[in-house]
């Protein structure tokens, strides 16, 4: 339903079928507060264990995709992103590429260097940073990272459409992040071991530039908590940004940038939102296979939430803005034997976009919210693994974005190695 006038307009969400997704966070947490007690964690440390080792690690994604029309999920309007037109996946492409160097110096002295590629687009850093750690007596460790990095979220959150299973990422987190969380700044991190398992626990303060965030705004902080049982994972991040003008093209820019349009004072061909924005992860995965008996399943559920609270301005008008988007998505995975496995995948994306101020039933225009309309995509996937180091991916799904439909087929090949070099 969308109802405007000069000084108000509000835009709720359709038919909530992603009504179970909203209870994600809230699972989560019961999750683990019932299962603490027995807390096996996330060894996310992606250094070599050994003192002077080096592992130089490549992963490449390529994929052909065959869709009928540009699928909506590349623009995804009706949702406050950063405008322009998105990536259009179909065609024949580098997915995703990347070459790495991970070195432990000492036991407590480390580093990793990351270089990635995506498409056309030309290579860039995604992971620069140095690692202090230590580890206790008590079978526990302490880790404090600098640097560019991905912020820590969980492997489910953080691989979700890179070098995936699935090849579109999934639209809650293109809704969260748009594209990826790489951003510089420190985190502090602890793994423990309470009752035999593991623990994960970091806090991070970070520049904030990239999306949510803007080119200007406060530090950026995080916290996130991981927790891994025999065939249990579970993870979930917070963080509170405060951009100062962070910018929408309401010019449909070509292509996509992993940076947010620039706010000038002319405000020409872009809206601006300056105020804070919150957003929470979770995500709960159960591995069949690491369970005992052996089940040959797997099953995932994650979702995001995105709160933005401020203003909202462009040239023509000035509103005070309130948006909730949520969303999440749901797989199952049935590994058939040691090199078949078939999947599914289930998403869902809703809203609800309020703007109250001069000029908001403008505004409502120019940023496409007058688009809205909740979101899904349904995903089957075939995969086959004939070597340990590649498989082999047949994907067909069918989306609904701001009220298009579009069906795809792709066909995927991710590869993926890592050596072990020794130094003196």
């Amino acid at each position: 339903m969308i109802s405007s006038t000069t000084r108000s307009s509000q835009i709720r969400s359709g038919p909530e079928r992603w009504r179970l997704y909203r209870h994600l966070g809230v699972v989560w947490t019961l999750a683990l507060a019932a299962t603490l007690a027995h807390a096996h964690g996330e060894a996310d440390d992606p250094l070599p264990a050994e003192p002077g080792t080096v592992a130089v690690e490549a992963a490449a994604a390529l994929r052909h995709l065959r869709a009928e029309q540009v699928l909506p999920s590349a623009r995804l309007d009706g949702f406050l992103l950063q405008g322009d037109t998105g990536d259009d996946p179909s065609g024949s492409r580098l997915e995703h590429g990347t070459l790495g160097l991970s070195w432990r110096a000492t036991q407590n002295l480390g580093g990793q260097w990351v270089v990635g590629k995506h498409g056309n687009e030309s290579a860039h850093v995604e992971a620069a940073w140095l690692q202090w750690r230590h580890d206790t007596d008590e079978d526990s460790a302490w880790l404090f990272n600098l640097g560019r990095q991905t912020p820590a979220m969980g492997g489910v959150l953080a691989g979700a459409g890179h070098l995936d299973r699935f090849g579109l990422r999934p639209l809650a987190q293109r809704m969260a992040l748009d594209h990826d969380w790489i951003d510089d700044g420190l985190q502090l991190g602890w793994r423990g071991r309470p009752r035999g398992g593991e623990l994960a626990l970091d806090a991070g303060v970070w520049r904030g530039k990239a999306f949510p965030g803007a080119r200007d705004g406060r530090p950026v902080p995080s916290l996130h908590l991981g927790w891994r049982s025999e065939a249990w994972a579970l993870d979930g991040i917070w963080a509170r940004f405060q951009p100062l003008g962070r910018g929408t093209s309401i010019a449909g820019a070509a292509g996509h940038s992993h940076t947010a349009p620039v706010c000038n004072a002319a405000l020409v061909e872009v809206a601006c939102f300056t105020g804070s924005t919150e957003l929470t992860g979770g995500s709960v995965r159960w591995s069949g296979r690491e369970a005992s008996p052996s089940w040959p399943w797997t099953f995932t559920a994650a979702g995001w939430l995105r709160q933005d609270r401020g203003s909202l301005e462009s040239a023509n008008g000035l509103a005070r803005y309130d948006g909730r988007n949520q969303g999440g998505w749901l797989e199952a995975i049935w590994h058939v034997n040691p090199r078949w496995e078939l999947g599914w995948r289930g998403e869902s994306l809703g809203a609800h976009h309020a703007l109250q101020g001069p000029g908001a039933a403008m505004l409502v225009r120019e940023t496409r919210l007058d688009r809205y309309r909740s979101a899904t995509r349904h995903a089957l996937m075939l995969g086959y693994r004939p070597v340990a180091w590649a498989s082999l991916h047949l994907e067909a799904g069918r989306e609904s974005v701001a009220g298009t439909r579009a069906g795809f087929i792709a066909l995927r090949l991710v590869m993926t190695t890592q050596h072990f070099l020794t130094t003196p």
